[in-house]
C-alpha cells in the first residue's frame, strides 16, 4: 500500500483526522511521534496531569477507573484528548491490553506547529468525539434507570 493510500485509510478510520487532507495528516505525523507500548504498560494514571493525547494505530487500550474497565479502545480511537482542552488531571487510567502502537500529539505540537485551520478541524473532531461519548453515557444511565 502506498503512503498516500495509507494516509487516506487513516483519515477514514481515525475520527481525529476527519476533514483533513492527506498532506495535512502527513504534516501532523511528521510533528508528532509514534510509540509502541507493551501489554499491561500504563500510559497514564488517573489524577496525573497530562498534556498529550493518543490515537490507537494498532492494538488495544483499556481505560480504567480503579480496577473497573470503562472503555476498550482499538485502532482509530483516540484518548487523552481532554488534556488538549483543559488542564485538569486525567479522569481515568490508560493501560495497554495488548502490545500496541500509538500516535502521540502533545499540547506544544498542537499549539505551535499546526495551522489554524488544521487545529480548528482537530478540535471540532475532538468535540464530536466527546459529544458522542457523553450521549452514550447518558443513554447508559437512562437505560440503567429504566431497569
Amino acid at each position: 500500500m502506498s503512503d498516500s493510500a495509507k494516509l487516506d485509510a487513516l483519515i477514514k478510520r481515525v475520527e481525529l483526522f476527519h476533514g483533513l487532507t492527506p498532506d495535512e495528516v502527513a504534516k501532523i505525523f511528521s510533528r508528532g511521534m509514534t510509540m509502541r507500548c507493551a501489554k499491561d504498560e500504563v500510559l497514564f494514571h488517573k489524577g496525573n496531569v497530562g498534556n498529550q493525547m493518543y490515537v490507537v494505530l494498532g492494538g488495544k487500550i483499556g481505560i480504567y477507573n480503579g480496577s473497573t474497565i470503562i472503555a476498550v479502545l482499538r485502532t482509530g480511537d483516540m484518548f487523552g484528548e481532554m488534556s488538549l482542552v483543559t488542564s485538569e488531571p486525567r479522569s481515568a487510567t490508560a493501560r495497554a491490553m495488548e502490545d500496541s502502537k500509538l500516535f502521540v500529539l502533545s499540547q506544544t505540537t498542537f499549539d505551535k506547529l499546526l495551522t489554524k485551520r488544521v487545529a480548528i478541524q482537530i478540535l471540532m473532531n475532538v468535540i464530536k468525539t466527546l459529544s458522542h461519548r457523553l450521549k452514550d453515557s447518558n443513554q447508559q444511565k437512562s437505560d440503567n434507570l429504566m431497569h
